[in-house]
């Protein structure tokens, strides 16, 4: 046989594979196309909430400033100082402004007044760029109102207080880390309990399980919770060494970190046991497993790059991928304290999402005994 005919033979059995070609062709283009929306270190509508205590032109003016482009995006209008902490721990807004009172009266006076700006460092990414955004636009609109002033005096720019809370030294670890512990979990636990139920296929014994006088769901039940346990052993362990190593240490209650790990779990080895009862073979269960869980965990999660800045496409998108709400939660209750009452969407989604999973699952394997 001639090296032609080989070729030729082997183009004839790659049009019989669909899955390989659209792997070898389409795959890279929508991977292009993906990465090239979401893959981007511009920050844009950074949730801003503004405690406005002077309500005048002026103070009128520097919020207009900073909310004309796509930079910031105005969520939250504050009502008192009680409101503006809760605003950043719910993780409703990642910068608040804090207007005085007589802020336009000191514009007006040729003085430099005090803004103040509270920063949520949990992103410390965002942070970083909407810090230095507001201290640059704040700086130039103070110098544009107060260039007209009565006295004649020299344009002044104004004087920003600026606190960040949460995480202070903006460690990129801190707020990297949860992101992390979200794309092991995802992996893990999906990709064992997927390869539990192929191997049980391959070896024949699956049968013997549908048959059994075991209901559909104590075969579910009995297929995730060793690994469920297994899975929690290795998110413990991988937070106990993120606090030796770098001082990583939960502000929230560690109980509510594992309540969240284990829906986090549940519902990874549920998208497990759905992807095992519709592939054959160990090796496609992993490949699929990988597939998806490690890219959309680890781009349209938040884990690096924002939600809030992706087309919006995109972002409807990640709706449905759970590492979003997980890395939203761990998040809260790791770096800012929240408790249930501010993250009960994401214990809502995530355990939405278990539920789908479990009972998909379920009914595939109780499909498969009639």
């Amino acid at each position: 046989m001639s090296a032609a005919a080989l070729a030729r033979k082997e183009l004839r059995q790659l049009s019989r594979d669909p899955r390989t070609v659209f792997v070898l062709v389409a795959l890279p283009a929508l991977l292009v196309l993906l990465f090239g929306f979401v893959l981007t270190l511009d920050v844009r509508h950074v949730p801003l909430a503004v405690l406005d205590r002077d309500r005048t032109r002026a103070s009128r003016e520097v919020i207009a400033a900073l909310t004309s482009g796509e930079l910031f995006e105005l969520v939250l209008a504050l009502d008192s100082e009680a409101d503006v902490v809760p605003a950043l721990d719910a993780g409703r807004a990642t910068l608040v402004l804090v207007l005085p009172r007589g802020f336009g009266r000191e514009l007006a006076a040729g003085r430099t007044p005090t803004v103040q700006a509270l920063v949520d460092g949990s992103n410390a990414t965002q942070a970083q760029t909407a810090q230095a955004y507001a201290e640059a636009i704040l700086s130039a609109t103070g110098a544009r109102l107060s260039a007209g002033t009565p006295e004649g005096a020299a344009p002044l720019p104004l004087s920003l207080r600026l606190r960040v809370l949460f995480n202070p030294e903006l460690a990129s670890e801190r707020f990297l880390i949860p992101g992390l512990i979200a794309e092991i979990l995802m992996l893990a636990a999906t990709v064992a309990t997927a390869l539990s139920i192929a191997r049980e296929r391959e070896t024949g014994t699956m049968e013997q399980l549908l048959v059994s006088p075991l209901r559909p769901l104590e075969v579910v039940a009995g297929k995730t919770l060793p690994y469920a346990g297994i899975s929690l052993a290795s998110g413990s362990l991988v937070l106990g060494t993120a606090h030796l190593a770098f001082g990583l240490e939960p502000r929230g209650s560690v109980p509510l970190v594992v309540a969240f790990m284990a829906l986090y779990v549940l519902g990874a080895q549920g998208l497990g046991l759905l992807i095992s009862s519709v592939v054959r073979s160990q090796q496609v269960a992993f490949q699929v497993s990988v597939y998806a869980t490690m890219l959309p965990s680890l781009v349209l999660s938040g884990f690096i790059f924002p939600v809030r800045t992706m087309p919006w496409p995109v972002q409807a998108v990640s709706v449905v991928v759970p590492a979003r709400y997980f890395v939203s939660a761990l998040r809260g209750v790791v770096l800012r304290g929240s408790g249930a009452r501010e993250l009960w969407p994401e214990a809502a989604a995530l355990a939405a999402f278990a539920a789908v999973t479990l009972g998909l699952a379920a009914a595939r394997l109780r499909r498969r005994t009639l």
